[in-house]
């Protein structure tokens, strides 16, 4: 092929370039852009992020509605990741909720049980145990809320309330008290849980009033001694 016909060809070759961009076809000879990768993450984030976004979606939804898809979707991985690191979405739950859950609690009533037999006014045990739950549970609003909608916080918490009872019936016999250990302890765990969750909504900006409140309720309830004269 000689210098004219290779000049012949390449004006060949640009023409039909030229022909397939007018018939709207254009040839784009840029190298293809880089696709950015996401910095890998460590299998203690994935973990982290998977439990957070189950502990959330349980307790927006409840245990029947949250999907382990959508979990992936906001926890930002791939379905398939979760079911590799907990293999049923019973074992997700325990995982993200049961277990954080039980471990609170335990804490807070070991910490009760250990303490020496309470030798001040029932006005500052009750004070204590008041700014205690309130404060736990204000930090673990959303596993409350998760086990609430799943139906679990009753069994939950027995252990934890049967151990607040011994407690409550050793300041009852210190201080020569009435109540009931068995009913007050749990209505008093109650009261200040439910207080505590629906802070934000019926409470808000009360602070340290409400749980003076609380403690103020409890210890004129603890206190209390009914009239034996009077018949029911």
């Amino acid at each position: 092929m000689g210098p004219s016909d290779s000049a012949f060809a390449a004006l060949s070759r640009a023409s039909k370039r030229s022909l397939r961009y007018d018939a709207g076809m254009p040839v784009n000879n840029a190298p293809a852009a880089s696709t950015k990768r996401r910095p890998r993450r460590s299998s203690a984030e994935v973990r982290s992020r998977i439990l957070s976004a189950a502990a959330a979606l349980f307790a927006e939804r409840g245990y029947g509605d949250a999907t382990t898809r959508e979990i992936a979707r906001r926890a930002d991985v791939a379905e398939q990741v979760i079911f590799r690191i907990y293999p049923t979405k019973q074992a997700l739950f325990e995982a993200a909720v049961l277990e954080p859950f039980d471990e609170f609690l335990s804490e807070f009533t070991t910490r009760w049980l250990a303490a020496p037999t309470p030798g001040g006014d029932p006005e500052e045990v009750l004070q204590q145990f008041v700014e205690e739950l309130h404060a736990l549970v204000g930090e673990n609003r959303q596993l409350v809320a998760a086990l609430a909608a799943s139906g679990s916080l009753t069994a939950r918490t027995q252990p934890a309330l049967a151990g607040l009872e011994k407690v409550g019936a050793v300041i009852a016999e210190t201080h020569g008290l009435l109540f009931d250990p068995e009913l007050s302890v749990r209505i008093a765990a109650v009261m200040v849980v439910a207080v505590t969750m629906l802070e934000d909504q019926l409470f808000e900006g009360a602070g340290d009033r409400l749980v003076a409140e609380m403690v103020r309720m409890l210890v004129g309830a603890a206190r209390y001694i009914p009239d034996s004269t009077q018949t029911t």
